[in-house]
């Protein structure tokens, strides 16, 4: 979506103000940058319900190469903001927000799900279509259907009063949209959002489950990969029931089969239930695609909110709804927003929904080669690096390494598609399990995605009437002659999230995997984003070497670099000159039976190792520039002492908490 030859016109900045806050900026109709917050304050999921951090916009002012005083419109989104409820504990901004005024002459609010619609139909290929939103809760509106209010107008809105009852949330809306306009079709309503409890709507009910099972209710990512290794008849029967008018809602009468807590064993005890809500989900969601085409009279469909991050509902829908061409945007969820808001300023602005074409998801600035060599320098001791051949990368893959990839601007969305991402050869079940167990440090039961040419990925899996999948939203089957064979991409169920690539939205990859295709008779790769379990996606080079050393990852391509680990030094381990690893910390404390001291690791969600007082000692003066040799004469006088320290430290550099700094070798 970016491009290095961005057109004049009018200037507008977009906020997403919630879980997933975000920022987008337009200008002249076109994206020249979007962000999640999270990526850059290394918190997942990082937002307030309010406008809270300049980071975001701040990063995409910068990668235009604008201030904030070039800006033609400041457009958001937060789902509090309605009449009588602005102030004391739902405030428009943080008192340091000073960006731009909320309710000045350059501010619009967009309300939520048309903030969604208008993100899905700006970047889908369609001149009119369809569109739906599906989420937990979109909010509420009074005296409209949405709101697209400049600051002033948002201003008198907030102080009108509020009608008794509440106005009910929204949670389902189908759209008309053509190139000049849009109009709300359709709209389903809940009476509450409780994440703990769920209700009738179905976004609310997914992550009332996910809350239930992981606990937390944003994790239905999990709650979709569990799914596949329950029976949903096991659990019981259909959580659905039939309104008066006919849809498939859920009800709470289920809930009360759960009346006690879950005691945070194993998720798999769960696996029943997560088959019996995705089974229902996956039901409702195809009749309400096939009623919002008849409504609408639409034969393609733009689709947005969060539920449309469920991939294995979007292929169902593909195949029963009767839909002709299907869209959902990489970042349907509530980061998309920021380029929802955005996109309807322009429209304020223009009169054009559109805007110019987008063409594929990598939102994020590129790095310089300068910002290359600073973050290399940093661990220089600890790498290797050479100069990019694609031939050896293919090697290192059929060796069975495991490979990152940084490349470009980072991808905007939950998803990596080839820009911040970590490859490996698909074939064996055993790098599933190495990849779960010693690189991204998650739960077994997590399936990885597969990604492939687009040109040969229906000879792989059957992806149905369209045979491209870019952005890893559709769930589709393994073609059973080929499962064996792609062991570390079928899941239990015999599916697979694939992603295809094309040589015009991704070149290098699609190459690279050609390549691998030649040598190997089948051009697929295991891709997974690029971060630990718990950590947003990686993006800025620093923080890919810091994936590299904290993790047992072999390998990383950076632009056109390829970055090594430093092994120990051939004449033994006490000759290596030892530092910690990214991430890695040494605490003391006092427990019951005296001093307790211990190595943790954040990248490995707080892996804790207790250590002897002379490891702890002899770590903690470990620089990068002393040997081991010498630190055990420091701080292991007894042969004994100086023998336990050495299996320790050679366990650690094993485990990649240790790395040797092999300063003399630096390239």
């Amino acid at each position: 979506m970016v491009s290095s030859h961005v057109k004049e016109g009018p200037v507008v900045l977009g906020i997403s103000c919630s879980h997933d806050a975000s920022a987008c900026l337009l200008r002249g109709g076109e994206i020249v940058a979007a962000i999640q917050l999270e990526r850059l304050t290394r918190i997942k999921r990082d937002g307030r319900p309010f406008l809270n951090s300049r980071a975001a916009a701040d990063y995409c002012l910068d990668a235009a190469g604008l201030t904030p005083n070039d800006v033609d419109l400041f457009a958001f989104n937060t789902q509090n903001l309605v009449p009588t409820q602005v102030g004391l504990n739902f405030p428009f901004a943080d008192e340091s927000f000073d960006l731009f005024d909320p309710v000045g002459e350059r501010s619009v609010f967009v309300s939520h799900h048309l903030a969604h619609a208008f993100a899905t139909f700006f970047s889908s290929p369609f001149d009119h279509s369809a569109v739906w939103v599906v989420d937990g809760s979109g909010g509420s509106v009074i005296g409209a259907d949405d709101l697209l209010l400049r600051g002033p107008e948002f201003a008198a809105y907030v102080n009108r009063p509020m009608p008794v009852p509440r106005p009910p949330y929204h949670v389902e809306s189908a759209y008309v949209f053509d190139r000049s306009g849009y109009r709300l079709v359709d709209r389903g309503v809940a009476a509450s959002f409780h994440p703990m409890c769920g209700s009738s709507s179905l976004g609310e009910t997914y992550a009332s489950v996910s809350q239930y099972v992981f606990g937390d209710w944003q994790e239905g990512g999990k709650l979709m990969g569990l799914a596949p290794y329950g029976e949903a008849s096991r659990f019981g029967e259909s959580l659905l029931t039939r309104d008066d008018s006919g849809i498939s809602r859920f009800t709470s009468e289920w809930k009360q089969q759960l009346r006690r807590a879950n005691r945070r064993g194993t998720p798999m005890e769960y696996r029943d239930l997560a088959a019996r809500v995705q089974a229902d989900l996956e039901v409702a969601l195809v009749e309400r695609a096939s009623r919002v085409l008849a409504l609408t009279n639409e034969a393609d469909l733009a689709y947005a909110g969060g539920v449309a991050l469920n991939s294995v509902a979007n292929q169902r829908i593909v195949h029963e709804s009767g839909v002709q061409h299907f869209y959902t945007m990489p970042a349907s969820h509530d980061a998309g927003v920021s380029i929802g808001v955005a996109a309807a300023a322009h429209y304020l602005l223009t009169g054009d929904t559109k805007g110019t074409s987008v063409s594929h998801d990598f939102l994020g600035r590129s790095y310089q080669a300068e910002e290359l060599d600073a973050a290399l320098n940093r661990w220089s001791g600890c790498l290797r690096t050479g100069r990019y051949d694609q031939r050896q990368i293919v090697e290192r893959l059929m060796q069975g390494q495991v490979i990152g990839w940084f490349e470009g601007g980072s991808e905007f969305g939950p998803r990596a598609l080839g820009h911040r991402s970590i490859m490996a050869a698909p074939f064996e079940r055993a790098m599933w399990e190495h990849l779960n167990r010693s690189i991204k440090y998650r739960e077994e039961f997590r399936p990885y995605a597969p990604v492939v040419p687009v040109e040969a990925a229906d000879r792989f899996f059957d992806m149905g009437p369209d045979k491209a999948s870019p952005y890893m939203l559709r769930v589709v089957q393994v073609r059973p002659e080929w499962r064996d064979r792609l062991g570390a991409v079928t899941h239990v169920d015999g599916s697979a999230r694939a992603q295809t690539v094309d040589h015009i939205r991704n070149p290098r990859w699609h190459a690279l995997l050609t390549a691998f295709g030649e040598r190997t008779g089948i051009p697929v790769l295991v891709n997974t984003s690029m971060n630990v379990r718990g950590e947003p996606i990686v993006e800025t080079p620093s923080q890919a070497i810091d994936v590299l050393l904290s993790t047992q990852m072999d390998a990383l391509v950076i632009e056109d670099r390829l970055v090594v680990p430093v092994s120990p030094v051939s004449d033994g381990v006490e000759a290596s000159r030892l530092i910690r690893a990214p991430g890695v910390e040494l605490s003391a404390s006092v427990g019951e039976n005296g001093p307790e001291y211990r190595l943790t690791s954040r990248a490995r969600s707080g892996l804790v190792k207790d250590i002897p007082l002379p490891v702890f000692l002899l770590l903690a003066d470990a620089d990068g520039a002393t040997s081991l040799r010498d630190l055990l004469k420091l701080h292991c006088s007894e042969p004994e002492q100086r023998a336990a320290a050495v299996r320790i430290v050679h366990d650690l550099l094993a485990d990649r908490l240790l790395l040797t700094d092999d300063q003399d070798g630096r390239s």
